[in-house]
């Protein structure tokens, strides 16, 4: 018989970049598509197989290059189109591919079509995006989105609504009009002969509208009529055929899709190759900002158990929109950082690693409100301040959770992502001031460091067929912050120990995993321990075991 191999993106690691902060190489105080080329032989010394950019479209920016004003050009703060062929050519030859960021739930209200379709409701592409009559000057329906803003937004023009599930910046694209179907297709297309290898697809679970007399739940279900509603089949199909055809790797942002109906979105009668979820995201305080780990460890086991051998998933710990996964799971405690590194890179899926994760970065500690980027964090420091709270404490409380703690430069050297201390003084977001002992010219010399953990973890996964590919077993989570699984193949398995607590710990295996010859791989802290039925762990201390 002959052996199947696995699709690239299956053994493969990516890093997701913020472009914006990766590398500044023009002395702007913004990150460029030169700055990504630079950094290409890290990426390569790294391990990394594949690279995700935030996106880097023509964009006005009022959600941070989410709101595209033009899919088929390079917005000139990160370079040229030029410059990006450069970037495909230089990352393929340190095999290394690239992957992009695509909104196709919605545009820019800058974008072309939409000027157009605002005008007239007889302009070809009205029927672009999505509209309701105007009865006694009042929105169609009372809708909130996710900000608690109506989804509604007034045009005089053509005395109607316009819908948008995000901000009125950003209206819907119409899915049920072919034509709308036909340019997104033809849009990928075009980037495919780019000589791309894929696409990162944002927001794509709500392409499918409910009808808008549908009443909007209240509580925890309220937004679920935004997402994944019947229908949505017929759409993801196109798209799904237009990837397959085109050899394009697929990883989806589905809100509303849940680890048990996941498999019908992945695997091999999916709509996309891998998924990310979102339900391991939770909130345990707001100041500091912590979240539950076992919510997280839980969240986790449930997705691996319920995708082992029916879909792939995409995973991370971190990203663009959340805050430090080291400050909000560790504490900030470095030995903490290699502990979260050997969960993202030991279950079954592909891992992400989203830039300075590896180096440890933290959540910035904000001292102006000055210094914030990002709106949603500055309209809640001014809710706070309006409720009576101190400056001190209502910056605390809005920065806390931002998207701004992810965002702020790259820390390559002492002065961030800037070649000397007056560019670092003027870059789009201000550098956390740990930049100075915490960044990869520092800790690259250092053997004990997290980047070298993670360096020797990657290459570790790179060359161990069960890592990459075994299936997942869950042992136990009995214990408090800690999980115990296997990853299993033919021939051998892989005993993998996560200790996410910062007391010591002692944990019991089952008989059935003793006397197995069992020898370690690698540890966030030795000595390493005998097997045994009992095992005593240090604080934040993590094995992978052999046999």
């Amino acid at each position: 018989m002959t052996k199947i191999n696995p699709p690239w993106w299956q053994s493969a690691i990516g890093y997701q970049i913020y472009p914006r902060s990766f590398q500044d190489t023009n002395h702007d105080g913004i990150g460029d598509l030169q700055g990504i080329i630079k950094r290409l032989p890290y990426l390569k010394w790294l391990g990394i197989d594949f690279i995700w950019l935030n996106p880097i479209y023509t964009s006005p920016n009022v959600d941070n290059g989410y709101d595209i004003a033009d899919f088929q050009n390079i917005a000139s703060e990160y370079g040229t189109l030029s410059d990006f062929k450069t970037l495909i050519a230089a990352a393929h030859k340190q095999d290394i591919r690239v992957i992009m960021d695509l909104v196709v739930n919605h545009t820019s209200n800058q974008h072309a079509w939409f000027k157009a379709a605002k005008t007239s409701r007889n302009n070809p592409y009205h029927d672009f995006y999505i509209w309701q009559p105007n009865h006694n000057h009042q929105p169609p329906n009372n809708w909130t989105n996710f900000t608690g803003d109506s989804v509604w937004t007034y045009n005089q023009a053509t005395d109607e609504w316009y819908f948008h599930l995000f901000a009125p910046e950003q209206p819907d694209l119409n899915w049920e009009n072919p034509s709308v179907q036909t340019e997104i297709i033809n849009m990928i297309t075009w980037w495919s002969e780019q000589n791309i290898d894929g696409f990162r697809l944002d927001a794509l679970s709500h392409l499918k509208k409910v009808s808008f007399e549908t009443p909007q739940p209240t509580g925890e279900h309220q937004f679920d009529i935004f997402a994944n509603n019947l229908g949505i089949e017929k759409f993801l199909k196109r798209l799904h055929d237009t990837f397959q055809s085109l050899h394009l790797m697929t990883v989806g942002e589905a809100g509303g899709v849940h680890a048990d109906t996941a498999r019908n979105w992945t695997g091999p009668q999916g709509f996309i190759d891998m998924i990310f979820e979102l339900e391991h995201q939770s909130r345990q305080s707001e100041v500091p900002p912590r979240a539950d780990i076992n919510h997280l460890l839980s969240s986790l086991t449930t997705w691996e158990e319920q995708l082992n051998s029916q879909g792939w998933l995409g995973i991370y710990l971190e990203n663009h929109d959340q805050p430090r996964s080291l400050t909000v799971y560790g504490e900030n405690n470095p030995v903490a950082a290699k502990s979260l590194a050997t969960l993202l890179l030991t279950l079954r899926g592909t891992p992400f690693i989203y830039q300075g994760e590896e180096l440890g970065m933290t959540n910035m500690p904000f001292t102006s409100p000055d210094q914030i980027d990002d709106l949603p964090t500055y309209h809640d420091f001014q809710r706070f301040k309006s409720a009576g709270i101190a400056t001190d404490l209502a910056l605390k409380k809005a920065t806390s959770w931002s998207r701004d703690n992810a965002r702020t430069p790259m820390q390559w050297t002492k002065f961030g992502f800037s070649d000397n201390a007056e560019d670092s003084k003027k870059t789009w977001l201000v550098t956390n001031p740990n930049t100075t002992k915490r960044n990869y010219q520092e800790d690259r010399e250092n053997p004990d460091s997290i980047l070298n953990y993670y360096r020797r973890l990657i290459h570790l996964r790179r060359d161990d067929d069960t890592l990459k590919s075994g299936d997942f077993k869950l042992i136990t989570m009995e214990k408090t912050n800690i999980l115990v699984f296997t990853r299993n193949s033919t021939d051998s398995q892989r005993l993998i120990v996560i200790n996410l607590s910062d007391a010591p710990q002692t944990i019991s295996l089952p008989e059935q995993l003793l006397n197995k010859g069992w020898q370690p791989l690698i540890a966030t802290i030795n000595p390493i321990p005998e097997i045994s039925q009992s095992i005593h762990l240090q604080p934040f201390q993590s094995i992978i075991w052999y046999n």
